[in-house]
């Protein structure tokens, strides 16, 4: 798992893996390792459109949320500032703690739309 922007999933993982050394790995191994490194922060996971799961090193703390594309994995982050805050005046006014959400779009990036 390299830094960059595109998220991966464990299968991509495995068989980038598998390619680039004679290594023999199994697939339990680098789920196992990939659950390990998100539960300790340095990895960051996002779901795709279909529900699996995708994973890259982390890139910050902050809170984002981010624009997909479905073919190459390419992630955008992006700040939704009015839903923030509407976010919070509506947690604020009904006085509920500990809120979460999440949004994800999905599209082509232009890379891709080009081939």
């Amino acid at each position: 798992m390299s830094r960059g922007n595109n998220f991966r999933s464990a299968q991509q993982l495995y068989f980038e893996v598998r390619q680039q050394r004679a290594t023999r790995i199994a697939l339990t191994t680098v789920y196992r390792i990939l659950h390990a490194l998100a539960d300790e922060r340095i990895a960051e996971t996002q779901r795709a459109e279909d529900g699996e799961i995708l994973y890259r090193l982390r890139t910050g703390s902050e809170h984002r949320h981010y624009l997909l594309c479905r073919r190459c994995g390419d992630a955008v982050a992006f700040i939704p500032t009015a839903l923030e805050k509407h976010t919070s005046e509506l947690t604020n006014k009904h006085h509920y703690a500990d809120v979460a959400h999440h949004i994800d779009l999905y599209g082509t990036c232009p890379r891709c739309l080009d081939d």
